[in-house]
Order: C-alpha cells, then structure tokens, then sequence
C-alpha cells in the first residue's frame, strides 16, 4: 500500500489558515505531505492545496493572503452583497440537498464569468502550471453534482479554485462552459469519498470543520481498501460565520502549531509504513 492521497477540507480563510499552518509544521517536523501522490482540495483546501503541490515553501504565506480574503468577505457583507443565511443553511443540510443550495446561491449572487473569476484569485494563488497530481473540487449549481476538476480540463487553475471557495451567498458562483459552478462543500467539507475507486493507498483527510459525513467519508474509503486517518481542527470554526472571520486566523496558527506537534510522531511512522 505505497499509494499516498492527501485530502484537504472547506473552511473559508481560517480553515485555510489553520491547514495550511498545520501542514508547514508537520513538514518541518519530517512528515513528507508535500510528496503526496494525489492531493484532493474542497474549498479552502483547493488554496492549500495549490501551495502545497506548486510552491510549499510558500504555505507560510496563506494565512496573510487569507487575512486580505477575510477582509474582501467583510466588506461584501457590509456592502448588502449575497445572503450570509445560506452559510448555515449549507452547514445544516451538507451533503443532503445539493441541488437546493446550489440554486439557492444562484437566487442569492448572480455568477461571475471565468475570466472574473481568474482575475479574483490569481494574486492569492503561486504562479505555475496546474499539477497533475491536484484535484479541485466544486459542485454544478443547477444539478447538485459534484466534479473533481483536474488539470487535464482545460482550465486555469485559479477558476477552478474559484469555483471551489463560491460559498452560498458569500462568494459569487462561477459561469464555465455550459455551468454554473458553487462551493464543493456543497455537498461535502472534505469530499473524500471521491477517492474511493482511487487505488488503494493510505489517505490522510485534514478537515478544518467537523462534520458528521467524516465518519461515513472514512469507512467508504475503508470499505474500498484504503488506510484513513484524520485530522480535524481543535474547534477553531464553531460556525459557519466563524470560517470567514479574521480574527479567528491568529487562534488557528496557534491550533495548527499545536495539533502539529502532538501529531507529528505518530503521522511521519503512518505515512512511510
């Protein structure tokens, strides 16, 4: 069981901020993530993920990019844009009813082209081509399913993102092609079940929400011969509003640093078994 898949959660700039702290210091520490043969990215994690398998180095830079994203969400909210409800609505129904949400937030916030939507997270993203081995994942608005966007799509990597992080009623859905694209926590925080025909490897799930579907995400990929383990944030984001606040980003430093450090050991042994 060589195969490695790194599977990074939704969170909005303090589960960026938190996963990305997390996995600096879990490199440092000598747990080799960033040699993960796939990297699956919801959301948040499509960000993390984008450092992560174009630029490590650079994963110390997130939390500052998220702190400026935090603050364009502030003045989106000040300014009457979207519906904050459906952030909730989104937390309480995941996985339930992607198609109601997905409308929703088409209802909420008129979609963006794909060129809008390039130009809005390219500077927050590290320059270079998509890897081959990162997915991204965001969900059709108006039939509720999920795609595993990869580089072989033919789309710039930072529309992808875009499509991915377009959270109901926060961020603007994203028009590409024929669709019309929301968040991929939509239907899942993690969308780690999308690994389950995957071959057969050892999966690490870093969620920075917790999520009732993570127990049943975890035994698909068991079910399908895989080895999980997860990491899941120490309760930095309690709710839905919490993912997007800024002042929450120093507490999941400090969370990531820590959950790091208890980790470590036990991760590095697990990753090169």
């Amino acid at each position: 069981m060589n195969r490695t898949s790194l599977v990074l959660g939704g969170g909005g700039p303090v589960g960026a901020s938190w996963t990305a702290t997390l996995l600096t210091e879990l490199i440092s520490t000598g747990v080799p993530l960033a040699e993960a043969q796939e990297v699956l990215g919801t959301s948040a994690g499509a960000v993390v993920g984008s450092w992560l398998t174009m630029s490590p180095e650079g994963l110390t830079e997130v939390p500052g990019r998220m702190r400026e994203r935090a603050a364009w969400h502030a003045r989106a909210a000040q300014a009457g844009q979207g519906d904050r409800t459906l952030l909730r609505r989104m937390a309480a129904t995941q996985g339930k009813d992607p198609q109601a949400v997905g409308r929703a937030a088409l209802a909420a916030m008129p979609p963006i082209t794909a060129e809008q939507a390039e130009k809005s997270w390219q500077a927050a993203l590290p320059e270079g081509p998509w890897p081959g081995r990162l997915g991204v994942v965001a969900v059709d608005a108006n039939t509720g399913t999920a795609r595993r966007w990869t580089a072989h799509d033919g789309i710039p990597l930072p529309v992808a993102v875009a499509c991915s992080t377009a959270a109901p009623g926060a961020a603007p859905p994203v028009a590409v092609g024929a669709s019309v694209w929301v968040d991929g926590g939509v239907r899942s925080g993690t969308n780690a079940d999308l690994l389950a025909g995957d071959a057969p490897g050892r999966v690490l799930v870093v969620a920075p929400l917790r999520s009732p579907a993570l127990a049943r995400e975890e035994a698909i990929l068991t079910g399908h011969g895989h080895d999980v383990r997860l990491v899941v944030s120490d309760r930095v984001i309690t709710g839905p509003a919490d993912a997007l606040d800024a002042n929450l980003i120093d507490a999941a430093l400090a969370a990531g640093t820590k959950q790091a450090a208890e980790l470590a050991g036990e991760l590095a042994r697990w990753w090169r078994s």
